[in-house]
This record gives structure tokens, sequence and C-alpha cells, in this order.
């Protein structure tokens, strides 16, 4: 990200929760009532356009011929990640913690997320926009939301996240969306690390990620060429991804077991049939969820 400006992987993930919230009621994955006031002002011109009856249509013609799946991978992502937060909770996480937070607005729009203690983990320059712009629409922010803001390469996060007041005592729920594809390896090793020292047992950490036989051509994915050029030329490449088949066993040492793993193909076969949809998500792109363990 520039300094001032949210990444341009953030607006257009806002971009996608905006588009959804303003389907038909019935046919919605979710409603995200703050996803238009987090956006900049092209991203809402365009927002604004898909209303119309006939342009709109053309508005996510050319999204989903531009970044193939990226639309449906990206709301359906949120619905799912949405109701496994909302179980942890209502199951007895008094902790939520947003890691790369960017424009998420969960912290907000839960009602569930209004009974415990929400971290939004990002760099302060992130956080000051999007509180400026959530300022736009709500006459407060929610009490219970602290800001962590860290810079990822200078901060430490366990000492950031305890400074502002998390209990490593006390069971969470961490969301980390959307941010494993732009670490390197060490990166995300070091932040599972931290994980480890950080979770109770019985926390629950939800993470998005790519197949890396999408990233190294080793697997053939539908479009996946074409949505590793544009990320390059965004100057937002994908570097990392993890393997399935090995998933299980590469979080082990950070005591973590793992408990799902899906790709947002597979996710949208399960939301899109109830609602008369037909989303067809993203092969590559999954979503999964590890509990962890005791030591």
């Amino acid at each position: 990200m520039q300094d001032g400006k949210a990444s341009q992987t953030a607006q257009y993930i806002t971009f996608c929760r905006a588009l959804e919230t303003q389907e038909r009621p019935a046919r919605r994955f979710f409603d995200d009532p703050y996803a238009y006031a987090l956006l900049s002002d092209s991203y809402r011109m365009f927002a604004r356009l898909a209303r119309l009856p006939i342009i709109g249509k053309l508005v996510y013609v050319i999204l989903d011929l531009g970044w193939p799946y990226s639309r449906s991978s990206a709301v359906v992502r949120t619905r799912a990640i949405d109701d496994v937060v909302r179980d942890a909770i209502r199951s007895g996480a008094r902790q939520l913690v947003l890691l790369g937070a960017g424009l998420d607005s969960r912290g907000c729009r839960l009602d569930e997320a209004g009974e415990v203690a929400v971290f939004e983990v990002d760099h302060p320059a992130t956080q000051n926009l999007k509180k400026d712009r959530l300022h736009a629409c709500m006459s407060k922010l929610p009490v219970n939301i602290r800001y962590v803001a860290m810079d990822f390469v200078h901060d430490a996060l366990e000492a950031k996240l305890i400074e502002s007041g998390y209990n490593p005592a006390v069971q969470a729920v961490v969301v980390w969306e959307g941010v494993i594809d732009y670490l390197t390896e060490s990166a995300v090793q070091s932040t599972l690390a931290v994980l480890a020292r950080l979770l109770a047992p019985s926390s629950l950490l939800i993470f998005t990620y790519t197949d890396k036989g999408a990233l190294d051509g080793s697997k053939a994915f539908r479009g996946a060429r074409r949505w590793r050029s544009l990320s390059r030329v965004g100057g937002e490449p994908f570097l990392f991804g993890f393997n399935p088949d090995t998933l299980a066993e590469v979080l082990k040492p950070y005591r973590l077991q793992l408990e799902s793993d899906a790709s947002t193909e597979e996710i949208a076969r399960r939301y899109c049939s109830p609602l008369g949809r037909t989303e067809s998500g993203n092969p590559a792109y999954r979503v999964a969820t590890a509990r962890c363990m005791e030591p």
C-alpha cells in the first residue's frame, strides 16, 4: 500500500462486498452496510453504476472477465468466514483478531463481534484511512474495537497485541484473510510461530491462501495465468501459497490442527444453491480453519 491509501486488493475486495450488499435481500450472501463508505471515490462511482439496469450488468461482466473467478470467490469466502467467526464466538471465543485487517468491517457489522474484544492489526496509515471513512457513516466507532497500529517491518506482533490488551490465556478466533498470498514464506512461518505462542487452547485460526500449484504452474487452474499476471502489473504480486495435500503437516509444529480446508469453488456450491445463484468461486483459492491444541 502507499501512504494514506489502502491497497488495490483491499479496495477490490471491499468493492465486491459493496456489490454483494446491493443484491436483492433474498439473494445476498451477506450484508455489509459499511463497504460503500470504505471505498475510494472511483470505486464508489463503479458501485453506483452497478445499480443501473443495463450498465450495471456491464460492470459485472468487466469484473468477471478482468479478474476471472475473483468476485465470486471474494463474496463466498466472506460469507464462509463470517459463519465460522459467528460459530467460534458462540462456542466460547472472547477475542476476535483481524490480522492485516485492511478494510474488513466484521468488527462493526457482525452482531457477535460486539460481544467480544476485537483487535484490528494493520499499518497505521490504513487504519487512519479506514477510521476516517467509517466516521462518515457512523457517529462513533464501537468501543470494543482496538486498533493495533503496526509496522510489519519493524514492530513485533506479539508485543503489540499484548500492549493493546490481548490476553493469551483467553480463547480467541483469528481471521487472516487475503494476506498470506502477498507474504514471503519466512514471514508466514514467523507469524505462525507468534500465533503458536499467543493462542490459548481451543482458539481458532481462519485463513485464506492460494494453492501453491497455481502459483508455480505445477497444477492447471482456470484463469490462473491471467490473475497472476494482473497481480504483478498491479504491484501486489502473489508470493506464497500452501500445498493443500501437506497443509495439515505444515501446521502441526505450530500447535494447529487443521479442521477444514476447501476451495471457494467448493464453498460456492454450498451457498449458491439455496439462493438460486450460480457463482463459480475459484478452484485455486482456499479457506482453511485450524484449531489450537494443548502444548
